[in-house]
């Protein structure tokens, strides 16, 4: 599952926004009478007014469960998704308003929380977004959901071996330059995306299998573009004496 926060000040807009949404359904709310994005505003500010020098007066959190966990997971689970993150990010006492979205392929919660209590104390929002992440993960483990970390690890594992394994199959080709090592990746289904200066000089590459992208440096450091040319033409050296001899 996925936490995305931030602060914010507009909170009628964002309210409207989650709530106008196509198929967007209200699941949860705390210390709240009002209706429209307008009227839920109001009743923030009786007590954001006790603060005024707190001006993203409000948090606007996204939670995404994956696909699969999202279409399996019922009204009452979400429920209890919102009611465990408030509580862990000790926002439980604050105003706060969810909605469950499904209009996309994913199911996801948006959750609108009054940064200041009815003491007129503001919440920190000091790496807001960190902390939501990471209580994002704590209740995916806690509700056997799938951890957001481990899915982008397993991705990343995949991508590596594919490309690796393309490598390792092209470099025996002994290509002349990067150029044709780009190429001959393309030919092995590695799309190889070369970054060059104004001067011509490749200084950065990244590999593309399917919709998915992972630089090279992430698959091995000796296939940053500065290694990986600097081997090509060591390779190339090796070649040149070998035919010397």
């Amino acid at each position: 599952m996925i936490g995305k926060a931030k602060s914010i000040s507009h909170i009628s807009n964002a309210v409207n926004y989650a709530k106008n949404k196509i198929k967007a359904e209200e699941i949860c709310r705390y210390r709240l009478a009002g209706e429209t994005g307008t009227e839920i505003a109001k009743e923030f500010r009786v007590f954001q007014n006790l603060n005024a020098r707190c001006q993203r007066n409000a948090f606007s959190f996204v939670l995404s469960p994956s696909r699969e966990d999202g279409n399996r997971l019922t009204k009452s689970d979400f429920v209890n998704i919102a009611e465990r993150f408030l509580g862990y990010m000790n926002l439980s006492d604050n105003q706060g308003i969810s909605f469950l979205h499904k209009d996309r392929q994913h199911a996801h919660l948006h959750i609108y929380v009054n940064r200041i209590n009815t003491e007129g104390k503001a919440a920190k929002d000091n790496y807001i977004g960190k902390k939501a992440q990471r209580v994002a993960e704590r209740i995916a483990r806690e509700m056997n959901l799938t951890v957001a970390r481990e899915v982008q690890l397993a991705k990343e594992n995949r991508l590596r071996r594919a490309v690796g394994l393309a490598h390792e199959k092209i470099w025996q080709q002994k290509p002349d330059d990067i150029f044709e090592y780009a190429r001959l990746m393309d030919q092995e289904g590695v799309t190889t995306h070369l970054k060059q200066a104004s001067n011509g000089k490749v200084v950065g590459i990244k590999f593309q299998v399917g919709k998915e992208s992972i630089k090279a440096s992430s698959v091995h450091r000796a296939m940053s573009a500065a290694n990986l040319q600097k081997l090509i033409r060591q390779n190339q050296q090796t070649n040149r004496n070998r035919i010397k001899i």
